[in-house]
């Protein structure tokens, strides 16, 4: 059995159209969720009960229902970049997440086309869902920013790994 703690926004999200988004979580995850007071009680046989929680999470942070989905599949995950980790300074965090984003979203979209992999920002926390070499390649470039690199050298670097990947495929 596995708990979690979700958002007011996420329970109500669950619960919506009678809880069709939940009961599809139970039917994908082959688990039994209970939802009381923002908290979830997963319930499953093996691993699936954890699998379940991550696929929650992942909406929890903002990602859709489908690119959460994919957390069902083996070759799938989901890996959270803590920002009060690294800084203390709420303004500075602030700062940092806007190079993420960028104008208008336009960094946050450049990054999850250059990589495959799907960007969050929730909170303090940047959450990169994705296959495992299109997330590894997705977090170096937030990274990249988060470290001060100029826009276009990280999607520069970004493009040349891209290549280097499609030239070792063949």
């Amino acid at each position: 059995m596995d708990l979690l703690i979700i958002s007011k926004r996420t329970a109500k999200a669950l619960e919506e159209k009678n809880g069709a988004l939940l009961k599809d979580i139970e039917k994908k995850g082959e688990v039994e969720i209970k939802l009381a007071d923002g908290q979830l009680e997963i319930e499953g046989e093996g691993g699936t009960p954890w699998i379940a929680s991550k696929v929650l999470k992942a909406i929890d942070f903002g990602f859709l229902p489908q690119h959460a989905y994919k957390l069902f599949k083996d070759n799938f995950f989901l890996e959270i970049v803590d920002l009060d980790i690294v800084l203390s300074n709420d303004k500075a965090i602030e700062r940092l997440k806007g190079r993420i984003i960028g104008e208008q979203g336009r960094a946050k979209k450049t990054l999850q086309e250059l990589t495959g992999a799907w960007i969050a920002i929730s909170g303090n926390k940047v959450v990169v869902l994705g296959e495992f070499e299109n997330l590894q390649l997705a977090k170096e470039g937030v990274l990249r920013l988060l470290e001060g690199a100029p826009h276009t050298g990280v999607y520069a670097y970004l493009e040349r790994r891209n290549s280097e990947r499609k030239y070792n495929l063949k």
